[in-house]
């Protein structure tokens, strides 16, 4: 039993790390960012660029207000093709991108107030450019 136990695990791991170098290989971060686990790229300064599916809940999850939990997302003011939303962890700027068929919400993250967001934006063009992506309009 433990064997079977083990291989299960071993399994679960080599199949995990795969999956993950996979990911890995489809985007590159930017100059200033360092892969930090499976869809996360990190600065030493608390930004980082997060990579998640593009779903009907992720996008109700990110693209819709939330006066409760005082999370509100807007255009981006200068660039329509990104979002900017601001909660109480920080401020974000978001995009929605297709690769290789498949869609994508980008969000590129800082612990800082929202005087950060230029870094941010960089972020997300200098991402966009290495990784040959177009901003796309959020669909609903």
């Amino acid at each position: 039993m433990k064997k079977i136990t083990l291989g299960i695990i071993l399994l679960f791991i080599i199949i995990g790390t795969a999956y993950a170098a996979h990911n890995n290989e489809i985007f590159t971060a930017p100059s200033s960012l360092h892969t930090m686990g499976f869809n996360d790229f990190v600065d030493e300064k608390g930004h980082n660029i997060m990579i998640m599916n593009y779903t009907d809940n992720n996008v109700k999850t990110w693209f819709e207000n939330d006066t409760e939990t005082n999370y509100l997302v807007q255009p981006y003011s200068g660039n329509e093709s990104f979002y900017l939303g601001n909660d109480s962890d920080g401020c974000y700027i978001l995009e929605v991108v297709e690769k290789d068929g498949t869609k994508y919400i980008i969000s590129s993250w800082t612990p800082k107030e929202s005087d950060e967001t230029q870094t941010l934006l960089s972020n997300s063009l200098e991402f966009n450019k290495l990784n040959k992506l177009k901003p796309l309009p959020i669909e609903g």
